[in-house]
């Protein structure tokens, strides 16, 4: 008695019930297994001759399996031994095997001789040969049938041979798909796939999936259909080969090649330039893989051999972006930063009113004869809104900005003929003229407001810098400058009033914290000015290094776009105890060297200028030229050689400033 395994004893049973015969999806429903535990049932069965595959039409149906002679002979005895089995109709009782599920140790039986030939000798056998033979009628009629019987059989062994000859002339087709061959995929893409070889004239039981050379797990086989959900792979190039016997003999090979592959491609080429000059053109030059997809900024980039190289007319006007992609679609972004190689700079402020006044503009003038500065800064709009010279913007004269106290173009020529920069110092956001003004037309959006929407008071009125109608006026203004030959435009008051956001309303502004819109308009204004060569800075809080949240100016961020940061580290706005510095206001070069250490540490790799504003006017200390020149000093030993000096009264130390240029 055979030894059956439970699941072999399952389909056995349910060919029984069916009347010897049954597709694999029907055994698959009745028995409550799936196909590939079916299939496995079945081939067991078929090595004990207990059961036979029928033909089938390949795409129509799947396989028939049915009993064989002995299968029906034999089958109800070894389903009868399953408890709860069911043969006919009728439950089957019976012992419980003790080694079910081991195996088949049984074979079938050797045919017996006939009971009529048992116990006869050898001649006596002939002799009886001879009478049945004798029994067939005359020996020429035996001779023509034996001669039939012969043609018969030849040709019969003739078709034989030639089916066997077709089917092993056969062609057995595999069709892969799920994952084209020669393929690349990013690991993203490569989760979820599944890979799916579908066999046509081969034997489908007998298929070998390998991974590499290896033989894979988790393959799931549906008649014809091996499918295989492909996990996660290492990087690199895999080869998956699916074998398959042929009906008769030989064996089929189907094999897809893809690449998996993560890596975002290197792309060699510096994220921040050295210093260019303004004006002239600028190269951008490096390598990356050969065969990468290469945009810098609006232009798709040659990478055939490996190299590439880009000349631009001259230096642009922000981040440069840049944007690598591969076969496999990964892709390597990063902007290349291309900083100004800013001229040194010494200078001082000047009003509107100041450039007015004879006197005044005179000790200016004096300062460039001897030699001590050879930049001043102009104010174009200062904090009360006011444009000091005359002006065609046309929303300044609906304000009543401009108080016309110098003519801008006149300035430029007479300061330029003194070999001197001119640097236009425009007060952005604060702008108490522009506040009213708006209010007065029920233009409230174009100002920052407290949370009720009333004007937020602070400074007599902050603009909203949120708003397009703000930020062109400015720009109007900076490009008007331009026009008239400005050297530089320094932006002042390129922030949010200072205290919590809570407390204010910034009309357009969805809440949150506000720099990166303070950062698009100096990367719109810079962009202008570029195109204009005109230099473009912005002045900063000291304390913006390292707390610029407080008034939403990312000093990084800003950086981007600037070609000098200006921050304003005055000795009298600190605190005391301020980075180890017991009393800042008295010791001008300690605040003044420890604050600057922190600007250079925020801007360390970007090349970008630091000019800052040093202070020459006294509060509770008296300042003279001993404080203003321990200021340049504590500057100078950082390597920053450049500043600006800050007196609201424009009047300078003269003998605190160092005699720098030849006149």
């Amino acid at each position: 008695m055979p030894l059956l395994a439970p699941a072999d004893r399952r389909i056995l049973r349910e060919l029984l019930t069916r009347g010897g015969t049954a597709e694999i999806g029907e055994l698959s429903a009745a028995a409550a297994l799936d196909n590939q535990a079916v299939q496995a049932s079945l081939g067991t069965l078929q090595q004990s001759g207990i059961v036979a595959q029928a033909g089938s039409v390949p795409g129509l149906r799947g396989a028939r399996w049915s009993l064989t002679r002995h299968g029906h002979e034999v089958g109800p005895s070894l389903v009868g031994s399953d408890p709860g089995g069911v043969v006919d109709g009728q439950e089957a009782t019976g012992p419980t095997d003790p080694a079910e599920g081991w195996g088949f140790p049984w074979r079938p039986p050797k045919p017996e001789a006939p009971l009529y030939a048992t116990g006869l000798s050898r001649r006596a056998r002939r002799v009886a040969d001879r009478a049945v033979i004798g029994m067939a009628g005359p020996r020429s009629k035996r001779r023509r049938g034996a001669r039939a019987i012969v043609a018969i059989l030849l040709v019969a062994a003739t078709i034989g041979v030639g089916f066997v000859a077709m089917n092993a002339l056969r062609v057995t087709e595999i069709t892969v798909s799920g994952i084209s061959d020669g393929s690349m995929l990013r690991p993203a893409q490569l989760a979820g796939a599944v890979l799916e070889f579908s066999i046509d004239g081969g034997d489908a039981t007998s298929a070998q999936m390998l991974l590499d050379g290896f033989p894979v797990s988790g393959v799931q086989r549906y008649d014809s259909r091996i499918v295989w959900p492909v996990p996660e792979l290492t990087e690199g190039v895999h080869i998956v080969t699916l074998d398959v016997d042929r009906r008769f003999f030989g064996t089929a090979t189907a094999a897809v090649t893809f690449t998996v592959d993560g890596t975002p491609p290197e792309v060699d080429l510096p994220r921040v330039l050295d210093p260019v000059t303004l004006g002239e053109p600028v190269v951008l030059a490096g390598s990356v893989e050969p065969g990468v997809a290469l945009q810098v900024g609006d232009q798709q980039i040659d990478t055939a051999s490996g190299s590439f190289s880009l000349t631009l007319p001259g230096p642009p006007g922000g981040p440069v972006p840049v944007i690598a992609t591969d076969a496999a679609g990964n892709n390597t972004e990063f902007d290349v930063i291309v900083p100004i190689g800013y001229p040194h700079t010494t200078g001082v402020h000047v009003t509107a009113a100041a450039w007015n006044h004879d006197g005044l503009r005179s000790s200016v003038l004096e300062l460039i004869e001897q030699g001590r500065i050879n930049a001043v800064q102009l104010d174009l709009k200062d904090e009360d809104g006011r444009i000091g010279h005359r002006t065609d913007v046309r929303l300044a004269q609906l304000t009543g900005a401009s108080r016309e106290l110098y003519d801008l173009r006149d300035a430029i020529d007479e300061l330029h003929g003194l070999g001197v920069r001119v640097i236009g110092r425009i007060v952005a956001f604060n702008d108490p003229t522009l506040t009213r003004y708006a209010v007065a037309s029920g233009s409230l959006d174009w100002v920052v407001q407290t949370p009720d929407g009333r004007p937020l008071a602070k400074y007599g009125g902050f603009t909203n810098f949120n708003h397009a109608v703000v930020r062109q006026y400015n720009l109007d203004i900076a490009a008007e400058a331009a026009e008239a030959g400005i050297d530089d435009i320094l932006w002042d008051y390129m922030r949010r009033p200072e205290g919590d956001l809570s407390g204010m309303r910034i009309p357009g502004w969805d809440g949150g914290d506000p720099s990166p819109v303070i950062v698009s308009f100096l990367a719109e204004a810079g962009s202008m000015l570029r195109e204009a060569q005109v230099f473009h800075g912005v002045s900063v809080f000291g304390i913006a290094a390292d707390r610029g949240e407080w008034v939403s100016q990312d000093i990084g961020a800003m950086s981007d776009h600037v070609d000098y940061v200006a921050p304003m580290v005055y000795p009298s706005h600190w605190g005391r105890g301020e980075y180890g510095v017991v009393h800042p206001e008295a010791q001008p070069y300690d605040i003044t060297k420890a604050s600057l250490a922190q600007f250079q540490r925020v801007l360390e790799g970007t090349n970008t200028a630091v000019v800052p504003w040093l202070q020459d006017f006294s509060m509770r200390v008296n300042y003279g030229p001993d404080e203003v020149r321990a200021q340049i000093d504590a500057a100078a030993d950082l390597g920053i050689s450049d500043w600006l000096l800050w007196d609201p009264q424009v009047t300078y130390t003269t003998d605190g400033i160092p005699v720098s240029y030849d006149r």
